[in-house]
């Protein structure tokens, strides 16, 4: 049996925001807590306050006060860096914890790496950064010249780091790559099987979202963002709109929404695509349960959640060939994959409701695949990681 700790987790993102980074911080908080441990989260307070939240016994939230940086990107909040040293000082000493993993390297991050150090406490790092999900928020001339920066600070942080993980091959080869030198393995984000598994259709679900029961749905899940290309799901489903009826439905929200209704306008798409902004966990678990196919456009993808949710559920999936959606999505078993243009995007949109046999077959092959992502064995990986830090 595995011995109980102490531990930190560190983000500088986390629920309310909705981001992979963000709900696996929080899924893996729970978990160990779950599993025994004491559990601290060092995370940004949604307002311009400290505070501590206490979610069990072993499990707290130390929310630092932090500020909007909107319009720079519109929900992240950073933390306000007067006291910062000395409030994760204080967090640390008071916690006092067997090891500290963070999941950024931003101003929490390097803070924590900093006062573990001082502390000779171990620390640990897992990768959820791509400088693609960041540098649309600054001029394009600018977008080699930030990367190249952003990952220079990356890699200069984790490199003080005692043990490294990252979600996918794809993303840990890209950092060794880039020059990380601690010791280092692949541990999946994980998923919550049971959380997202096939649900019983409620009759008001169609209704609700104005959608017909008769036509198959594809479905995209993310945030309406340069990096989630939906412009280009939009232009496929034009292309083959007179070969193919289907639907479309869009979740999510992003600075990009207004532009991307115009250009359903342009298409004359209104009858084929719906936006459904926001929507709760329920509602959400219903639109992948009655949806045919999934589809992950991202091209910024370090694993993708809303494609090992749609897995969970048992959808066949169309993934972008990008980064690292071709760990999760095997072309021609469990989905296609397709490269990020409207074209290839419509032929394999087509393809799929082909054959009705062979999208089964599909469906039942992602739903077998993901069970090596599920939540518990995440937690069990982490867990060995810490004893063997320790």
């Amino acid at each position: 049996m595995l011995k109980k700790y102490r531990i930190i987790l560190a983000s500088e993102t986390y629920p309310p925001d909705v981001n992979g980074a963000a709900i696996f911080v929080e899924r893996l908080a729970t978990m160990l807590s779950e599993n025994g441990h004491d559990v601290l989260v060092i995370a940004p307070s949604p307002t311009y306050e400290d505070k501590m939240e206490t979610i069990n016994k072993n499990f707290k939230i130390f929310r630092i006060k932090s500020i909007s940086l909107k319009p720079i990107h519109p929900y992240f909040r950073a933390v306000w860096k007067g006291g910062l040293t000395a409030k994760i000082r204080k967090a640390i000493k008071d916690f006092k914890p067997d090891i500290v993993h963070i999941h950024n390297h931003f101003l929490i991050g390097r803070k924590c790496i900093k006062i573990a150090k001082q502390n000779n406490i171990p620390i640990i790092g897992t990768n959820h950064f791509m400088p693609d999900n960041l540098t649309e928020y600054f001029p394009k001339i600018l977008d080699k010249t930030v990367s190249h920066y952003m990952w220079k600070d990356f890699i200069k942080n984790y490199n003080q780091l005692d043990y490294v993980t990252a979600p996918t091959h794809v993303a840990l080869n890209m950092i060794k790559k880039l020059g990380l030198k601690p010791k280092s393995e692949v541990i999946s984000n994980g998923i919550d099987l049971k959380g997202f598994k096939k649900q019983k259709i409620t009759k008001t679900i169609y209704k609700k979202f104005g959608l017909k029961n008769d036509l198959p749905i594809f479905l995209f899940v993310g945030r309406l963002e340069k990096d989630k290309n939906v412009d280009i799901v939009l232009k496929a489903i034009a292309m083959c709109k007179k070969k193919i009826n289907i639907q479309m439905v869009i979740v999510g929200m992003g600075k990009d929404e207004d532009s991307l209704k115009k250009l359903v306008r342009e298409l004359k798409l209104e009858d084929r695509v719906v936006f459904t902004g926001k929507v709760s966990d329920a509602d959400l678990k219903q639109l992948y349960s009655i949806a045919n196919v999934y589809i992950g456009s991202g091209s910024a993808e370090l694993q993708g959640l809303s494609v090992m949710e749609a897995m969970a559920n048992g959808l066949p999936v169309l993934a972008a060939n990008a980064v690292a959606l071709p760990e999760l999505v095997e072309d021609n078993v469990n989905g296609y994959l397709f490269e990020l243009n409207p074209k290839n995007l419509s032929v394999k949109m087509i393809k799929i409701l082909s054959d009705p046999k062979k999208l089964k077959s599909m469906a039942e092959q992602s739903l077998k695949l993901i069970q090596l992502h599920s939540k518990e064995n995440t937690a069990k990986c982490f867990e060995k990681v810490y004893e063997n830090i320790v």
